[in-house]
């Protein structure tokens, strides 16, 4: 029988390098679009984080005849309970002095204070180690020693959102205590948003708020700043500035 000879033919360089180019081309092709769904999966468990925490807060006010827990405003009175912790801040505790507050009594984790990108710490600042959400302070008026009830807010009204990290904007600092004025902005873990100084939103960037009715939403960088910029006086009402005892929702 013959046996029929086989030869071996190599790859050429010209041939690896198409194989490589058309690999690499196929990789830059796919990769922002994976990109996109990774921070849309983010964005959703981050929403949902939030969502917990607004539903937490609603059974606390079901118990407690409508009224909202104390926002850690500059601390809590004694005998009280913030929303994310009891006073004084234990910041060798990490985000573990959660587990003081109001909000876990009902979730019974931790893991929920924070967005799935909060990653490292930012800003120092004792809270950032427990969670990445604050509660609006006009849950009590920005500085009164009582929260409000839950039924003076309106639906649209913003009670929690994903903080800011820095204080370029000169409006305080975020993650001091367990809340915030609305000037202090939202993050920047997530899209490709930043900010200017002395105002003005880049990017597509944007963070999670939550309501009083329990639904959150995903609102960008631009959005929050023409909102958060209305004069109620002008416009009838202010999501974020909306302190019922104050004039104008406590708007500067």
């Amino acid at each position: 029988m013959l046996r029929r000879a086989f030869t071996r033919r190599a790859f050429t360089l010209v041939e690896l390098l198409v194989v490589i180019g058309i690999i690499a081309l196929l990789i830059s092709i796919l990769m922002p679009a994976l990109n996109r769904v990774r921070d849309q999966a983010n964005r959703i468990k981050c929403m949902n984080n939030l969502r917990n925490i607004m539903h937490a807060v609603i059974m606390y006010t079901a118990e407690n005849k409508q009224k909202l827990p104390y926002c850690n405003w500059a601390g809590t009175p004694p005998g009280h309970t913030g929303w994310l912790y009891k006073d004084p801040i234990d910041v060798t505790a990490r985000e573990n002095h959660a587990k003081t507050g109001v909000v876990y009594n009902y979730l019974k984790t931790v893991e929920i204070f924070k967005c799935p990108l909060h990653t490292e710490i930012r800003t120092r600042g004792p809270s950032e180690y427990m969670t990445s959400y604050l509660m609006n302070g006009a849950v009590q008026d920005y500085g009164a020693r009582s929260p409000n009830r839950i039924t003076k807010f309106k639906v649209t009204h913003v009670l929690f959102w994903e903080s800011g990290e820095t204080n370029l904007m000169n409006n305080g600092p975020p993650f001091n205590d367990g809340s915030s004025y609305p000037g202090e902005w939202l993050t920047e873990r997530h899209g490709t948003g930043w900010r200017v100084a002395g105002g003005g939103a880049r990017g597509s960037g944007g963070a999670s708020i939550a309501c009083p009715d329990g639904h959150t939403e995903w609102m960008s960088h631009k959005e929050y700043e023409k909102e958060e910029r209305k004069n109620p006086a002008v416009f009838g009402d202010n999501r974020f500035w909306c302190a019922p005892n104050l004039p104008r929702g406590g708007f500067p």
